[in-house]
């Protein structure tokens, strides 16, 4: 493969590819082979354009299997959408209504929200994490990427901090 092309200090660097919604600890191989990927080792998450809840579930991969660094380019945002329109229809009154009336409005919102819950899950999970468009408008509407890495152990257990934050999440959901 590619790293067998480039040789010397890449000899190591292993690519994995597959759906992350079905994957398992075979994923990792059976600690038998030269090949094989130790458990929770895993060093780098790259996941672009994952659509819809595949963002979500390569996120929650990387975090379980204590990646050092996880980077993201978010596609579609369909889970939260449906939820953000029944609000809008039932609550006429609400402050954003005349906002959230207009579909794509509540389409630019969805994703605004869904993607800052990933930052903010992130964060409650030990990484330093940052939100940023990487390309510009005028090539792709989907232009956030969402990159973490993991924060020394002192700093990520902040008990104060990561109370503050789970009590923001829960009253976003």
């Amino acid at each position: 493969g590619i790293t067998d092309d480039l040789g010397g200090e890449f000899s190591s660097l292993r690519f994995i590819e597959g759906d992350i919604g079905n994957t398992d600890d075979a994923l990792f191989g059976d600690d038998s082979g030269s090949d094989s990927i130790a458990k929770n080792t895993l060093d780098i998450l790259i996941a672009l354009h994952a659509c819809d809840t595949a963002t979500d579930d390569s996120i929650w991969f990387a975090i379980q299997n204590n990646a050092d660094i996880i980077v993201t380019a978010p596609c579609c945002h369909h889970q939260l959408r449906p939820q953000i329109d029944r609000h809008s229809n039932k609550n006429p009154d609400h402050p954003l209504a005349d906002i959230l009336c207009h579909a794509i409005y509540r389409e630019r919102s969805t994703e605004t929200t869904t993607d800052a819950m990933r930052a903010l899950l992130l964060e409650i999970a030990g990484y330093n994490t940052q939100v940023f468009e990487f390309i510009g408008g005028e090539h792709t509407a989907k232009n956030v990427m969402i990159t973490a890495t993991k924060m020394e152990a002192k700093l990520a257990d902040d008990n104060e901090r990561l109370i503050k934050k789970r009590k923001r999440l829960i009253e976003l959901a």
